[in-house]
């Protein structure tokens, strides 16, 4: 699965790959995060209906299926298999579309290897000595019956490359190119192309790096969790 991720760089930087984030209100913190965790926000690059061109929103991590009764049906809904995405109920009108189809930015993901003793290691795994992807995700809008619409989404699942299995029997599919990115957002591309971009990243364009094992608590941030001997400072 992938419950855990970075997004390190600074706003302008990523505005300079990504132009879409200058839409986004200068009040919204969304850059410089070490450990993005479920239920909070995550910065997205969307294809709505209704736009010529892709465009940046901020989400809640966890899908909120349109047809929920109530918000907490989206806390465990954080990850979404590959093998099945285009059959699951909840998930398989989203991906037949651009717009229910999304870019979740990071530069790095986090997997816990069991080293014994019930003790657990973070990793952090990273792409192309640290540039920032996309992890292949999916959208909806949940309407509540009081207060504003809901924009959430789920990150897709597939099966480890040879880096990464040794740690976790899963990783998130990552669209590291501009292409796959572009083809996710394609209003021209089916749901079943759309599901052939969900697959594991070649290993040899991955690093992996130990990580402080503060970054288990959600409420922990800083870079200090990408270094494992500062976890005294938590």
């Amino acid at each position: 699965m992938c419950g855990r991720y970075t997004l390190t760089p600074t706003r302008k930087q990523l505005e300079m790959g990504f132009s879409e984030l200058k839409a986004l209100p200068e009040d919204r913190i969304f850059a410089e995060r070490f450990n993005v965790a479920p239920t909070q926000e995550v910065v997205a690059i969307t294809r709505p209906p209704d736009s010529p061109s892709p465009t940046a929103e901020l989400l809640r991590w966890g899908l909120i299926p349109h047809w929920a009764k109530s918000f907490d049906d989206g806390v465990k809904m954080i990850n979404a298999r590959s093998e099945t995405i285009s059959e699951k109920p909840s998930y398989r009108q989203l991906i037949a579309t651009a717009a229910g189809r999304c870019l979740v930015l990071a530069d790095g993901f986090y997997e816990w290897e069991s080293v014994g003793g019930g003790t657990k290691q973070p990793w952090r795994f990273t792409v192309d000595g640290g540039a920032v992807f996309a992890l292949a995700g999916l959208c909806t809008t949940w309407q509540p019956e009081e207060g504003p619409p809901v924009r959430s989404c789920v990150v897709a699942t597939t099966e480890p490359n040879q880096l990464v299995e040794p740690i976790h029997n899963r990783m998130p599919a990552i669209l590291a190119d501009r292409d796959q990115m572009d083809g996710w957002l394609d209003p021209t591309v089916d749901a079943r192309s759309a599901a052939a971009l969900l697959k594991p990243l070649d290993s040899s364009r991955m690093q992996k790096e130990k990580a402080a094992r503060a970054v288990g608590k959600p409420g922990n941030e800083g870079p200090a969790l990408l270094h494992p001997e500062q976890d005294g400072l938590f």
